[in-house]
């Protein structure tokens, strides 16, 4: 399953045969989510107005203590810092080949993969482990420091041109095995962070500008726990909600963020995509233009189909979200609207996240256990107890992930469909309006769960 010089990110290795034809997969997880939409009906329909936003939370303060205390910051910075500390050394002075360097293990399944679903699951954990907010937060209680400049106006446009370059890192420069390249990209990113939040204030930069702030911002949303805050930005209240429930919430409203939301979806769908024969074929189509580029081409052909991918997944949603205004029959402001409607695609990207990482995640991850032995590859035996650890493979035969992919999948889709259409109601304030505009909604969806399923069922190639 790994090349002794390269990670296979997210492979399976060798394709087992689906019991039965890929088309029935299809049409079946189809129709629970049409099946869905009609019990989202039945169930939620007259949910609108205010109504349709509301839904139950429940105060811990056994939670709410916690989350005064400076105890989970302090925890949660000091792993980012190690974490962050690890990708340096061990990316400078561990090995080069990405197997035996546990930089590469760090940042491609447990930030990558693991912290992205556990926000999901959890909440937004970023808040807790950011390693550059915990540096910024040491050096301003060692030394008064304040943003000398206002940020301007630019949304979260940063963010997201910095989430494409990262996106660009692991999919299409060739580099992301290769464990230099990467400390490089960390003592880089470092570096722009910081002077960021010295330059324009803490919180400025880090809500506009940091990539995984923003990310895991949205990410979060999905998750049970809710804080409320006070005038000085203290947590004043922890609540527990339904999961999703967050992603009702008001945000501003901006095509910045709408661009967000749809590189979460494209970049994960890229991702997939690049493993299978069609981009080989397309790419062997394509020889006669990036060949001559000589090592570039491999990256501009790539990134050319990144880009791509991500403008057609733009065109495509906001295509049909004219539709949904159109058959809503109701005059609404577009850009909130949009931002409104962008948020209900966040469970989509979760669950495919889960789906196309469920091996990864648990068994590849067991293989960064026996590097604690020896992190450097100098000979060391620090642990000689996790040596000898193996991975299990138990949770990752070919019939229980692709099964656990198709519910996901579809479980996904569902709280999609189900949040969407209480935003509807919400929006076009009576309930025909809101049955009319999301017959396009439904059909997005299902074309959604048809792409995603198909990509998990290809054969995966070595690319």
């Amino acid at each position: 399953m790994i090349a002794a010089t390269h990670i296979y990110l997210h492979g399976f290795g060798q394709r087992f045969d689906l019991q039965v034809p890929l088309y029935l997969y299809l049409f079946a997880a189809s129709g629970v989510v049409f099946l869905s939409f009609v019990l989202v009906v039945l169930f939620a329909g007259d949910q609108v107005g205010t109504k349709a936003l509301s839904y139950p939370r429940r105060a811990v303060p056994l939670l709410s203590a916690i989350g005064r205390s400076p105890w989970p910051r302090a925890i949660g910075g000091a792993i980012g810092v190690i974490g962050l500390l690890t990708v340096i050394i061990a990316g400078f002075f561990g090995s080069s080949n990405s197997f035996y360097n546990p930089a590469e293990y760090v940042v491609w399944i447990y930030f990558w993969a693991v912290t992205v679903i556990l926000s999901g699951l959890l909440g937004n954990i970023w808040y807790l482990i950011n390693p550059w907010a915990a540096i910024y937060d040491v050096i301003a209680r060692l030394t008064p420091v304040r943003g000398a400049r206002r940020m301007p106006e630019v949304g979260v446009w940063p963010a997201a041109f910095l989430y494409f370059t990262f996106a660009c890192l692991e999919l299409t420069s060739g580099m992301a095995n290769r464990p230099s390249f990467v400390a490089i990209a960390a003592v880089g990113y470092t570096a722009i962070t910081l002077v960021g939040m010295f330059v324009f204030g803490r919180d400025a930069w880090l809500e506009h500008c940091e990539a995984f702030t923003v990310l895991f911002g949205i990410v979060g949303r999905f998750g049970p726990v809710e804080t409320e805050r006070d005038d000085k930005g203290r947590i004043a209240a922890v609540y527990l909600r339904p999961w999703g429930a967050g992603l009702l919430r008001p945000m501003h409203g901006g095509w910045d963020r709408v661009a967000f939301v749809i590189l979460m979806l494209s970049t994960l769908a890229f991702d997939g995509i690049i493993a299978t024969p069609s981009w080989q074929d397309f790419t062997i189509a394509l020889e006669p233009l990036w060949l001559p580029m000589g090592s570039f081409g491999f990256f501009f052909i790539r990134t050319l189909g990144l880009i791509l991918l991500t403008v057609s997944f733009f065109l495509i949603f906001v295509a049909f979200m004219e539709a949904v205004v159109f058959f809503g029959r109701r005059s609404v402001d577009m850009k909130i609207t949009v931002t409104a409607f962008a948020l209900t695609l966040v469970p989509i990207a979760l669950v495919y996240n889960a789906a196309h990482n469920w091996s990864y995640m648990l068994v590849y991850s067991q293989y960064a256990i026996p590097l604690l032995n020896d992190p450097l590859q100098k000979g060391w035996h620090l642990l000689p107890a996790v040596a000898g650890i193996t991975p299990s493979y138990v949770l990752a035969t070919a019939s229980i992930v692709w099964y656990a992919q198709i519910v996901l999948i579809v479980v996904g889709h569902i709280v999609a469909v189900l949040l969407s259409h209480l935003r509807a109601g919400a929006v076009f304030q009576t309930a025909q309006n809101a049955l009319f505009s999301q017959y396009p909604m439904l059909l997005l969806m299902v074309l959604y769960t048809f792409t995603s399923l198909w990509i998990l069922a290809q054969p995966i190639t070595a690319g």
